[in-house]
């Protein structure tokens, strides 16, 4: 299935050139500079096997975090904004933990893969291991290996940080056959289609009683109604 989270598939800043004593901003803040997401697995039906984003560097400084979810179930995020060096670090420790390095596979299909990106200075490096914390039948080297990469993605945790506020959201209908046990839409308008993109404005008026995935009718069909919030430089409706 295809992945659409243009936040953890694009990240290509080099690195921060700043003068002595200038703080300059970067020529592309929201480009990612360094990522880890999960990916795979088996979703449960009507859901979108959307990438779980563990964390997201930006070439500003900004870091988001995963911040559990709204009060309808969406998930949401939190911001820190670290210094240059911060910044630093964590791309060079997320580089070093990774590039070249062997995780082994562990015999597990139903799990989400974790996967990661980090640039600098023109140097790209990414990886895929499969089922991270399920470390099981593979040699002590590839554990140890996986318990660094676990480490850097808790380093990015730490950070002190707030909520972030996103500027639009992505809804998303899949259709659904249990036409009979689905409610009426209550809210405001959805965009057209399958897929469509609405300001955070729009997302605050979505009524209480919505949940995520929750089942609705609207226009004549049935579908699951799922909502994202769409990070810094990301689109949305291009897969998932």
């Amino acid at each position: 299935m295809r992945a659409a989270v243009a936040v953890v598939v694009a990240a290509l800043a080099s690195g921060l050139v700043v003068a002595p004593g200038v703080a300059s901003a970067p020529a592309a803040p929201e480009r990612v500079v360094a990522a880890a997401w999960e990916q795979g697995g088996y979703p449960l039906p009507h859901t979108p096997a959307y990438r779980r984003v563990r964390f997201a560097l930006y070439a500003d400084g900004r870091l988001l975090t995963p911040d559990g979810s709204d009060r309808h179930g969406v998930p949401a995020y939190a911001v820190a904004d670290l210094d240059r060096a911060q910044a630093l670090g964590l791309r060079r420790a997320l580089m070093r933990t990774t590039a070249g390095v062997d995780f082994g596979v562990v015999p597990v299909l139903d799990a989400p893969d974790t996967r990661t990106r980090a640039s600098l200075r023109g140097r790209v490096v990414h990886a895929r291991v499969n089922a991270l914390g399920l470390d099981g039948m593979i040699t002590e080297a590839q554990r140890r290996a996986r318990e660094r990469l676990r480490a850097v993605i808790e380093r990015a945790d730490a950070f002190p940080a707030r909520a972030w506020a996103p500027a639009a959201f992505e809804v998303r209908r899949l259709p659904v056959d249990e036409a009979s046990i689905a409610l009426e839409w209550p809210g405001p308008e959805l965009p057209p289609g399958e897929c469509g993109t609405i300001p955070a404005e729009e997302y605050g008026a979505f009524p209480e009683s919505f949940a995520q995935g929750n089942a609705y009718t609207a226009d004549g069909r049935a579908f699951a109604l799922w909502v994202r919030p769409l990070l810094p430089g990301q689109q949305g409706c291009r897969g998932y």
